[in-house]
């Protein structure tokens, strides 16, 4: 018998999701903050005094997209891990699992808010780790319905 309902891909779903509201987050911050990382490569490039032919807005969207993928992989593990670990725990409740993501989101929201000299945007960072919480307890609950029997291997 194999169960239809497993936490830790409904974690990996709902992390998905919340990966992709903090990277649409992310790159707005960064689109904002723009100048200052042009400022910032042209001063160290003429520190090294380098003949570095690659322009500047090449970098910067090579960063864009390596902090958009890595937090986008950041959030998709860490929600599988949170979807495991309820599981591990027995399935204790939402309300156990709304406290665990809210600590994790308040804890990224500061750590995204100092980076962005923003408190705004540490908050959306905090409101896209609680949107975690309801996405994850739909997923299980309709998966939940949809058990309507042992599943049989052939």
């Amino acid at each position: 018998m194999v169960e239809r309902t497993d936490p830790g891909s409904v974690g990996v779903v709902a992390g998905r999701f919340v990966g992709a509201l903090t990277v649409v987050l992310t790159v707005a911050v960064m689109l904002t903050h723009q100048e200052g990382f042009y400022r910032a490569v042209r001063i160290v490039l003429a520190g090294l005094e380098s003949d570095f032919d690659v322009p500047v807005w090449v970098l910067f969207w090579g960063n864009v997209a390596l902090v958009a993928a890595g937090r986008y992989a950041f959030c998709y593990v860490l929600g599988s891990l949170l979807g495991v670990a309820y599981d591990w725990l027995d399935r204790p409740g939402i309300t156990l699992l709304a406290i665990v993501v809210a600590l994790l989101g308040t804890i990224d929201g500061i750590y995204g808010g100092f980076g962005a000299q923003s408190v705004l945007v540490g908050g959306g960072y905090l409101l896209a780790w609680l949107a975690y919480v309801p996405v994850f307890a739909w997923l299980l609950e309709a998966n939940d319905e949809a058990d309507d029997g042992p599943l049989r291997l052939e």
